[in-house]
């Protein structure tokens, strides 16, 4: 009896607060950011459409989940990043990181709006080459380089190859010898504040200037850029400023300490996403435990690119303008920033289940995408959109669950939606930075990726089929080569 009374009235006490946490949230707390700032419009009966075609009418085509990707605004960010100054007509250069989104038809589609490849890996590497990228539109960074790729990237003549640390600049030097090449190359530089440990090496305590010292004095190697990624994401004009003028000053110092005179000037990525943010852990707590739903961000507090590129040209243009100086090449590997935003996951809700907790609580909804295809929306705010309810008032507090057998497989512990039926369809926006390459065929086939340009969906990406997720295992019961198991037993009995 004691039991069942401490029972009931935990469930009250929580039901009270989570009706406090509702009533309580700052203004615009469960607002939403407009379908417009995706392009997306509403149609009716049809519900959201992306240039005309209903994201409902694509599930039925192409099957559910689906990624669409939309190349207009792909296009408009290509083009922001290439934003030229005015006066000088100067332009960043742009090399886009495959990692972030690395579906090759996105890539061949920015690639032929002028922007390059940032690659960290053999297979990128060979991927930008087999897409017909120029060696001299490629920049090879990351911390694994293998032997292999280097020769590859120093026998192509590859724009430039970023030591990622001291240790890697004898391995490049001799590489480079071994090709016969004098191998272009610049070194990661971690500025303060910026990510360290196995990136980079860090300018305070003059490690960075040590790695300049060692690639200068190596004849095989021409030292032309001085490359830094941030790490953290750049949002406000302060930050890009205290970044790039670490960069600049490092920069002097090389000049003035080693007479070096950079070609270049690599400052990565790390520009946010204007409609995404990190969720905080008081946040975090009131969404999943008292289920609030998020706050939306406000997207004019984050540096547009074309705000990002005018800056960054500014500042380095001033800087050494004031120093007679002739102004390096300046370039971008931006990722989440340029395709982002241009990309969404739509997924059905296969179906609901009534919540343990009451009128008070949140209902379930599971959906055909989960954490196997949507890592991202578990640690960011993402906006969700109902697509074929859009329109109609939120009626229910909802629990989004994925397929997976988990209790971690779930998306967004609180949101507030029309009632749902099974069939009815969810958009998650800015699915374009991390999600595909993030993605597993955890228990279910990963889904097919789609483009709309000009009021046509073009497939990127087939679904994978049941066989695709087995079609590197051997068959059930095949034999090893011959003398296998007898190497294994001699190895096993000595």
């Amino acid at each position: 009896m004691l039991g069942r009374v401490k029972g009931y009235t935990k469930r009250r006490v929580k039901a009270a607060l989570r009706t406090w946490a509702r009533r309580s949230a700052p203004a615009g707390a469960t607002a939403e950011l407009p379908p417009s700032r995706w392009r997306l419009t509403h149609d009716g009966a049809r519900g959201l459409c992306l240039d005309g075609l209903s994201l409902h009418g694509l599930l039925e085509v192409w099957g559910s989940p689906l990624h669409v990707v939309d190349a207009a605004a792909l296009a408009h960010n290509a083009a922001a990043f290439q934003t030229p100054l005015a006066g000088s007509g100067r332009r960043c250069e742009v090399y886009y990181s495959y990692k972030t989104n690395p579906i090759p038809g996105v890539l061949r589609f920015l690639h032929d709006r002028g922007v390059g490849a940032e690659v960290i890996s053999p297979y990128e590497l060979w991927l930008a080459m087999r897409l017909g990228v120029p060696p001299e539109r490629i920049v090879y960074n990351g911390p694994a380089k293998s032997e292999e790729s280097l020769r590859e990237a120093f026998g192509r003549g590859l724009l430039l190859v970023n030591a990622n640390h001291r240790e890697e600049i004898p391995v490049f030097a001799r590489i480079a010898r071994e090709c016969g090449r004098r191998a272009r190359v610049g070194v990661r530089v971690v500025a303060p504040g910026g990510w360290a440990g196995q990136f980079g090496v860090p300018i305070a305590g003059g490690q960075a200037f040590r790695a300049f010292q060692e690639a200068l004095a190596a004849d095989s190697l021409e030292v032309v850029a001085l490359h830094a990624h941030r790490g953290i994401q750049i949002r406000t004009v302060e930050e890009l400023d205290a970044f790039v003028g670490a960069v600049l000053a490092f920069a002097d110092e090389l000049h003035a300490r080693l007479g070096l005179e950079l070609e270049i000037l690599d400052f990565g990525g790390s520009l946010a996403i204007p409609t995404v943010t990190p969720i905080g852990a008081r946040e975090r707590r009131m969404n999943q435990t008292l289920l609030r739903p998020l706050t939306p961000p406000s997207p004019d507090a984050t540096l547009s690119p074309e705000r990002y590129a005018t800056r960054l040209l500014k500042l380095v243009e001033a800087h050494y303008g004031a120093r007679g100086r002739e102004v390096p090449r300046v370039f971008v590997e931006p990722g989440r920033a340029l395709t982002g935003n241009t990309q969404m996951l739509v997924a059905r809700v296969l179906t609901t289940k009534e919540g343990s907790d009451g009128a008070d609580g949140a209902d379930h909804a599971v959906l055909d995408a989960g954490m196997n295809l949507a890592e991202g929306a578990r640690h960011e705010f993402h906006q969700l959109f109902p697509v074929n309810r859009y329109g109609e008032p939120p009626a229910q507090t909802y629990t989004l669950a994925g397929p997976i057998c988990s209790p971690a497989d779930v998306l967004y512990p609180a949101a507030a939606l029309p009632a749902l039926r099974p069939g009815d369809s969810l958009a998650i926006m800015d699915a374009g930075a991390y999600f595909v390459p993030f993605a597993t065929s955890f228990s279910f086939p990963q889904p097919a990726i789609v483009m709309v340009q000009n009021g046509t969906a073009t497939l990127l990406r087939r679904a994978e089929s049941f066989d695709d997720q087995v079609a590197l295992d051997t068959a059930y019961g095949s034999r090893p080569p011959r003398g296998t198991v007898a190497l294994r037993l001699a190895t096993a009995e000595s």
